[in-house]
């Protein structure tokens, strides 16, 4: 199958992208009112070409600790550190929304 087209869901027709399909289109639908139309084989949007069959995926287990390692290297404590300037930015916030709501202000 050529990369700009795909395989209609329906009749299984290979359709140019951008095009009505040519088996289950609207003008196809209007002579399947006015008289019988022959139909080629059925063949469904899932069953596609063997192109992608044997790609010689490795029989082991999947070890998603050493894949989580490789990627994202070793961390040994998942804490989160936060910065003391942010602490006395998120106080000093609170305390003026707090001051504004009492007054009347907010």
């Amino acid at each position: 199958m050529a990369s700009d087209c795909y395989m209609c869901p329906t009749c299984g027709a290979e359709v140019k992208v951008g095009m009505a399909c040519p088996g289950c289109g609207p003008e196809t639908r209007m002579r399947k009112r006015n008289k019988s139309v022959r139909t080629r084989p059925r063949r469904r949007s899932w069953e596609q070409d063997d192109t992608h069959d044997g790609l010689d995926l490795p029989d082991e287990e999947f070890d998603y600790e050493d894949f989580v390692a490789r990627e994202f290297g070793h961390r040994t404590s998942k804490a989160i550190r936060i910065r003391w300037y942010w602490v006395v930015t998120a106080v000093l916030l609170a305390i003026t929304l707090l001051t504004l709501v009492l007054v009347g202000v907010w």
